[in-house]
């Protein structure tokens, strides 16, 4: 009897091993590292969580894998911030650069090994201890543990305050203190401590991810500025050119001869507008005047404008007719005249052969016909 007491409390006691060692299992194990166990103030340092847990076992870091209830979720939302492994960040010791996905490293059975890593950058210096920590859900509960690291992690951070600058340097003759720094030496101190130099560290695009989209939106616009500035010299220039280039001056008898015939389709004086129309006529040919002969008319009466004229070589019927004309238009203007139509009517046709028979004439390739035109002024 007691032998087969002694088997039975056996067996009980191995069953109550074993449920206790399969409990064991399906709790997570989790291990954490930095990539360095040094660095100095301001430079990054990876920071990896090592996870081994049952398919069934729920984890959170903080990120959740689908499959939560909602009251899970709100549980989680309550936990996750009092972890220790978000303390050290909250308290802006670390700035969190990057977080990567979650990795799934290995599969055997039932048991799967993860990775999370994050990309820090310590804003402070000293020994800063992190212990490792994820939230997770054993089978059918609603409420998340925590779940810590056996050990906790110590990172040493480092300013070159730190470092006892005098190991590197070296007797040097030449220079004017007697020393000089040993470079070699000072580059391996540095990578013994866990620091390197800038130069010595791998480029990642993310650090000028900011400035390479400013830079390209500012070549954008310097390449629509250059575009508009060449479209505007290929194809306004003609208008340009034009804008620019003076009008040539029209000589005084094309000037007078446009005047005249809007004069003319006017009809002043058969409105009854007699005063203005021999002043326009009068100041018409005033204008042709001074611009042929450069007499200052405009200033001068009629008997100034007489006198003047009187050096000046032109036909007599052309002197006779201006002379006829300016002192109807003083008639008309100072003693209020009304000549007749046909007055009129010759006073405009005087005008305008005035016009042509003294305007200057333009150089002819004909010899002969000068001499024939220069007699027949001359008569």
């Amino acid at each position: 009897m007691r032998a087969k007491r002694t088997i039975s409390l056996l067996m009980a006691l191995i069953c109550l091993v074993a449920t206790s060692a399969v409990l064991r299992a399906e709790q997570p194990i989790i291990t954490g590292r930095f990539s360095a166990d040094s660095i100095e103030v301001g430079d990054r340092v990876e920071y990896i969580i090592d996870i081994e847990k049952d398919r069934a076992t729920n984890i959170g870091i903080p990120d959740f894998s689908g499959g939560l209830s909602p009251k899970q979720r709100a549980e989680v939302a309550k936990q996750k911030l009092a972890m220790s492994k978000y303390e050290a960040y909250n308290e802006n010791i670390f700035e969190l650069i990057e977080e990567y996905p979650l990795d799934t490293l290995e599969i055997d059975g039932r048991r799967l090994h993860l990775r999370k890593r994050y990309l820090l950058a310590a804003m402070e210096t000293g020994r800063i201890p992190m212990r490792p920590a994820i939230l997770y859900f054993e089978k059918n509960r609603e409420t998340p543990d925590t779940l810590y690291a056996d050990q906790t992690l110590q990172l040493n951070v480092l300013s070159y305050a730190e470092l006892d600058t005098t190991l590197f340097l070296k007797a040097d003759p030449q220079s004017q203190q007697g020393f000089a720094v040993d470079s070699e030496k000072a580059m391996s101190m540095l990578k013994e401590e866990g620091l390197y130099t800038q130069k010595n560290l791998p480029f990642r695009f993310a650090e000028i991810r900011d400035y390479a989209a400013y830079a390209g939106i500012g070549l954008i616009i310097l390449a629509l500025i250059i575009w508009a500035i060449i479209y505007n010299l290929r194809h306004c220039k003609p208008r340009r050119q034009s804008v620019a280039k003076p009008q040539p001056k029209l000589p005084p008898h094309v000037v007078a001869i446009k005047a005249l015939e809007e004069l003319g389709h006017r009809k002043l004086w058969q409105n009854g507008k007699h005063k203005q129309y021999y002043t326009s006529l009068a100041s018409i040919l005033k204008v042709y005047i001074d611009g042929r002969w450069d007499i200052g008319a405009l200033d001068k009466t009629t008997g100034g404008v007489i006198a003047a004229l009187r050096d000046i070589d032109m036909p007599r019927e052309s002197r006779s007719d201006l002379i006829d004309i300016l002192q109807t238009a003083d008639l008309v203007k100072f003693a209020k005249a009304l000549p007749e139509a046909e007055e009129n009517e010759a006073n405009y046709t005087r005008a305008y052969y005035f016009v042509e028979n003294t305007k200057q004439q333009e150089p002819s390739s004909d010899p002969k016909r000068d001499i024939i035109k220069e007699a027949k002024i001359g008569e």
